[in-house]
């Protein structure tokens, strides 16, 4: 009984909302963090020196990537899983014990692989990224930072998947703060010779935060069990698999993404792929923090319901609801500020690109309404159905979508694209988790769903007549409306 009231009070919207604030705060602050550090960067290093830093991260984090094999989600979804089952019996912690167990020791081995491999491609990475050979002692000093960051990776996906919401939040800022102070007497004392010392600052000071939060989150007893090798390679191997295929996927969206690059700039110019890529920036940074924030907090939620589809229902309904509620009026006003942003943010040579952005702030609200859906196949652990949804057919729509309508409407065409991709997204998601796992929508959440629709269609419509005036008028009076009907919806289910 105890374990049912705990499950309905984390699931309520007040905690729901408690979480992606946290998040999202947190999110903020390192935004503002790594923003502060940047400018260090830029003062005391000048634009050379911001453009090794630039590179060097780059570098190590596609490195990172392939060698941690997707491995942080698919940790996050074991832990909150075997939470879900640990909270739906008695509560014990043999479960979750075990988990975390075998994730550290999966971790510790991918960690030393990373490492390793930095070490060997130290060179090769050199001359790849700087066309010579003087940053290969560099490359392998930062063989360290692999090290240590996919260490913190991992400590991280357990405190997300355990749903240490405060835990998380504070080792997050805290590492990044002290990397920031530890990092700039360094840029100032050192010069480019800074650079790497910091970045392993960064990375090991991250780590012993995110460790030592997550020795506190765990109960007494549990931190050093005795798991059967049968157990443990059965528990790694379904870790490592659903990574592996959470990685293929990002490959394929990377993939896509180059090749829509490439076609951009045989149709058109180089010029038109900056463009493109400086309105995604825009675009995608704005709601950067709703996204991250709902990822950090709504996909352990999701997978500690995973043996129950009518809690299951329950979660991603309340989430539809209040990720429409915030993201309505966030994609208005990017709508409404557009010109703004981009004079502030680029310069007048980007004014070009507002239509674009326009158009992508409508893509981005059904991106809103087709995350909730996107996670549901990964959270039951279906890689089959999961790769074929996210990686062919969300990639094999997004090329073709991309490169047609670039190729008949330019630059304005990449954010029509970006529109049909993600309604078609909504649409297919829903089809097929209604079939597959039963999920279905409830009519309240639909209800408010179109009615949220409605404010950022007409917003968007504003944006295309002749009169600027009235334009601008009107989307004023739009974004004022839907923030209070996203103020009033918001308070009404916090009560509840």
């Amino acid at each position: 009984m105890a374990s049912g009231t705990t499950d309905s009070q984390e699931n309520s919207y007040r905690s729901i909302m408690r979480g992606m604030s946290a998040f999202g705060s947190v999110q903020v602050l390192q935004i503002v963090i790594n923003v502060v550090r940047g400018k260090f960067v830029a003062l005391l290093l000048g634009p050379e020196g911001m453009g090794i830093s630039q590179l060097l991260v780059s570098s190590t984090n596609t490195l990172k990537q392939v060698a941690s094999c997707g491995l942080p989600l698919s940790i996050v979804r074991e832990v909150a899983a075997a939470r879900g089952a640990d909270d739906s019996t008695e509560p014990t912690t043999l479960d979750v014990a075990t988990v975390v167990s075998v994730a550290r020791r999966v971790v510790r081995y991918t960690a030393l692989g990373a490492m390793l491999l930095c070490i060997v491609c130290s060179g090769l990475l050199s001359r790849i990224t700087f066309d010579n050979n003087m940053y290969t002692w560099s490359f392998a000093a930062l063989s360290v930072m692999m090290l240590f960051s996919v260490l913190s990776d991992g400590e991280m996906s357990l405190l997300q998947g355990l749903h240490e919401v405060k835990r998380l939040s504070k080792a997050s800022l805290v590492g990044a703060l002290v990397g920031l102070v530890a990092g700039v007497p360094l840029y100032w004392v050192f010069g480019y010779g800074g650079i790497v010392p910091a970045m392993i600052i960064l990375a090991v000071a991250t780590w012993a935060f995110y460790r030592y939060n997550m020795r506190r989150a765990l109960p007494a007893g549990t931190t050093t069990v005795s798991v059967p090798h049968s157990l443990q390679w059965a528990i790694a191997r379904r870790m490592l698999s659903l990574g592996v295929v959470l990685m293929a996927g990002t490959v394929l969206t990377t993939l896509v993404g180059y090749l829509v690059n490439m076609w951009v700039r045989a149709l058109g110019s180089v010029g038109d792929v900056g463009l493109f890529q400086a309105a995604n920036t825009i675009a995608g940074q704005y709601v950067a923090v709703v996204f991250t924030a709902m990822s950090l907090d709504y996909f352990p939620r999701l997978s500690a319901a995973i043996s129950d589809n009518a809690r299951m229902t329950v979660i991603v309904n309340r989430q539809f609801d209040l990720v429409g509620l915030v993201i309505a009026p966030l994609a208005i006003a990017l709508m409404l500020t557009a010109p703004l942003l981009i004079r502030v943010l680029t310069s007048e040579e980007f004014m070009a690109v507002v239509p674009l952005v326009r158009w992508m702030a409508l893509g981005l609200f059904l991106r809103a309404m087709a995350y909730p859906l996107g996670y549901i196949s990964f959270a039951k652990g279906d890689k089959k159905l999961y790769f074929c949804l996210e990686g062919v057919f969300g990639c094999s729509v997004m090329l073709v979508a991309n490169c047609l309508c670039y190729w008949a409407w330019g630059l304005v065409g990449l954010g029509v694209a970006m529109v049909i991709v993600h309604a078609l997204d909504v649409a297919a998601y829903y089809i097929v988790n209604h079939r597959v796992y039963g999920y279905r929508i409830d009519r309240s959440t639909l209800r408010l769903m179109l009615l949220l629709s409605l404010p950022v269609l007409l917003t968007f419509l504003a944006t295309l007549l002749p009169d600027i005036r009235l334009g601008y008028t009107l989307m004023t009076l739009l974004l004022l409306l839907t923030l209070f009907v996203s103020f009033r919806g918001i308070r009404s289910r916090l009560r509840n």
